[in-house]
């Protein structure tokens, strides 16, 4: 086994699914990890340091000076919520402080070209009379508005007085976008209107039409539009006195606007078509590029790919966009090409870069495979642009010629001078000095056609536990996602209490090529589960864990693959199954991605009602021995909770030991942290009732 020391990662972006982290090969903790003192003798990871944790997110440099402004992550001590602040460094690390006083809520900065503004988000009030933006439910986005500091008065502005035309902001990662134009007078962001969709009726009879909308994350926002305003040479009390102008005006959805090089156009992603779901951890309709003229508005379509097509970025000169495209309308998670297309002479032509298509055996192929989203300043030049890959459990940045498709060297570029620059003023974090730290190592084993990816983490060497260890089996969500490589709370508190947590990257998972990502449809509870099992025999046979005492924990298909193993095996002593796919028919009813089912059962319900129900865990509950617990979020529109409630009341029908716990105001991701704190102390009391 390779062992791995936990790399400095830094939160550098929002992706689809939160923040993603760019690691540099530094040794220590950076990001969410707790103060430390070097004095203090070390000591288990606690459950109480979840409430001392703090992390960097988007990090961002001014153009011409040394400086940078980041978002800190935080829990309020007294009030145990998550709060966000805005911080000032300048010339060297040490030298930052908050860039207001008492730290306001502040969100996703944006430093602009002059570096004159910072432009960022928050849902804080507007002056008297104090009113907000129009709100959204606790367990979706927060409703946020675009605010701005203005350097030379050192003051922050709302954008526009309240009620002047925008509404909720979006900042999700995939639709949400907040940029200055290259001559920093004009902010383009995404928003919707702002208005209650119902009729006079439906509000006076208090009723409520079934409207499509988009799912988990966004239930409260309109149609994603697009907004510019123009900035105030010398504001005073807003950054703008003019009423915004609305770009788009219609009922589609766009998003992550990009400027052109010379301001006079937009790039944005749109799906034109019917067929419309979530995009929250799912690209796979049909995403096309559009030029928007913003003098005109007139629109003009740039690909015509019935796969989605996102995440354009323009090169310097403004003759061609890179971008992200898929060739089929597939998993919810899939495999993308890097393409670009050209603009100039009355004419468009499109280039594929880099295909998905190889070969499994040809590994130097499927290392180019880039990940969503493209770095929003991913151009070294006009023939060459960054893009990260994800290989295996691990995420790279590398350098690709646009012509050939070749990968260049990485010394001395742009991006490279740019990353030390951050490196230098990113506020750095020592490894956990009063924390006993377990480490973890990379396994392989093979199983059918396949060789199999895995992580284990153990105990502290220092700790009072010696292997073989009681094990957590701890899969990951997807199926289509995958474990990485780097610092997990959960996987060290569980250490901590004594247990090796092994994290599986079954077949289905993303970063090992399109073959393996494939071999999970029509076989959801198969292969992936004989990966599993074949893993712990594998370390069971190395003697690193315990072969009777063993515990399994799964969130979402994670949940899922814990429902299904106690109902195929009673080889573990408990389990808790969280936000879990219990029953294929209620998630194409219920969820917000029918998709998720049709793709991977190969049909819809009607059409494939015995696959249905085969791959249903439900099924299979008159079978099950081992005491779970069922956790699940009340808002969960992903997978709703009528499923946990099912698979509860037949294991109390079948009198196997079960409780079930519910989360109010949390969606797919329990967020609050006293949530987080309660399912961690449910989950090792749980495991500890039955370890006998």
């Amino acid at each position: 086994m390779a062992t791995v020391r936990w790399f400095a990662c830094l939160s550098m972006s929002v992706s689809l699914w939160g923040t993603f982290s760019t690691c540099h090969a530094s040794e220590g903790h950076v990001g969410n990890v707790p103060h430390v003192n070097a004095q203090e003798k070390k000591k288990p990871f606690a459950i109480e340091d979840l409430y001392l944790m703090e992390s960097v997110k988007s990090p961002t440099l001014f153009p011409k000076e040394e400086k940078l402004v980041y978002e800190r992550v935080w829990i309020d001590a007294k009030t145990k919520q998550e709060r966000h602040s805005l911080w000032l460094v300048t010339d060297k690390r040490e030298n930052r402080k908050p860039l207001e006083n008492d730290e306001p809520d502040g969100r996703s900065p944006v430093v602009s070209p002059d570096g004159e503004w910072i432009a960022f988000l928050s849902d804080r009030r507007h002056a008297p009379p104090g009113k907000q933006n129009p709100g959204a439910p606790a367990y979706s986005d927060a409703s946020v508005d675009v605010w701005l500091y203005h350097l030379k008065s050192s003051k922050a502005l709302p954008l526009v007085r309240y009620g002047r035309g925008h509404g909720r902001v979006f900042h999700d990662g995939f639709y949400g976008r907040v940029a200055f134009s290259p001559d920093s007078k004009r902010l383009v962001f995404v928003a919707d209107d702002g208005k209650d969709p119902r009729t006079r009726e439906e509000i006076e009879n208090d009723v409520e039409i079934v409207r499509p909308d988009q799912g988990e994350g966004y239930t409260g926002y309109g149609p994603a539009q697009i907004w510019i305003a123009e900035l105030e040479k010398e504001p005073t009390q807003v950054a703008t006195k003019k009423r915004i102008e609305r770009i788009t005006k219609d009922d589609v959805w766009y998003g992550d606007p990009q400027w052109s090089p010379d301001g006079k156009s937009l790039v944005v992603v749109a799906n034109k078509s019917k067929d419309r779901e979530s995009v929250r951890f799912s690209i796979n309709k049909n995403f096309d590029l559009y030029l928007i003229d913003i003098a005109t508005k007139k629109q003009t379509q740039l690909t015509t790919n019935p796969g989605p097509d996102v995440s354009p970025r323009w090169s310097p000169d403004g003759k061609q966009i890179a971008y992200l495209s898929v060739p089929r309308k597939g998993p919810h998670r899939d495999m993308f090409d890097l393409c670009t297309v050209s603009l100039g002479a009355g004419e468009m032509r499109r280039r594929v870069v880099l295909t998905s298509n190889a070969t499994e055996k040809d590994y130097a192929e499927l290392r180019k495979m880039p990940a969503f989203p493209m770095p929003s300043d991913c151009w070294e030049d006009t023939r060459s642009i960054w893009i990260r890959n994800e290989i295996g459990g691990s995420m790279v940045t590398r350098l690709f010629d646009v012509q050939s498709g070749k990968l260049l060297s990485d010394i001395g570029t742009r991006f490279s001078e740019r990353m030390i620059r951050e490196l230098r003023l990113i506020p750095s974090k020592l490894p956990i000095e009063n924390r006993l730290e377990s480490a973890t190592d990379i396994f392989t084993w093979k199983n059918d056609d396949f060789t199999v990816e895995g992580f284990l983490t153990t105990p502290a060497p220092e700790s009072a536990f010696k292997p073989p260890y009681k094990l957590i089996v701890y899969p990951h969500g997807g199926p289509h996602g995958r474990s990485v490589v780097g610092f997990d709370v959960t996987v060290q508190l569980f250490a901590a209490h004594g247990y090796a947590v092994f994290q599986p990257n079954f077949r289905g998972s993303t970063g090992y090529g399109k073959k393996f990502l494939d071999a999970d449809r029509l076989d959801l509870g198969g292969g992936d589960m004989r990966d599993i099992l074949t893993g712990i025999d594998h370390l069971v046979k190395e003697g690193k864990v315990d072969p009777k005492r063993q515990f399994v924990y799964g969130i979402s298909y994670g949940g899922f693959m814990t429902s299904w193993l106690v109902g195929q095996t009673h080889q573990f002593r408990a389990a808790v199954a969280q936000n879990a796919v219990t029953d294929m028919n209620m998630m194409y009813g219920l969820s917000d991605l029918q998709s998720w089912t049709t793709w991977e059962l190969g049909g819809l319900p009607w059409e494939q009602p015995e696959r249905y129900k085969k791959h249903s865990p439900l099924t299979y509950a008159n079978k099950v021995k081992t005491p779970t617990l069922i956790l699940h979020a009340r808002d969960d529109r992903r997978c709703p909770l009528p499923m946990g409630q099912a698979f509860h009341q037949a294991l109390l029908a079948n009198n196997v030991p079960t409780q079930m716990v519910i989360y109010p105001n949390e969606g797919h991701g329990i967020r609050a942290p006293r949530h987080r704190e309660d399912v961690y102390r449910r989950v090792l009391a749980w495991f500890a009732k039955y370890d006998n």
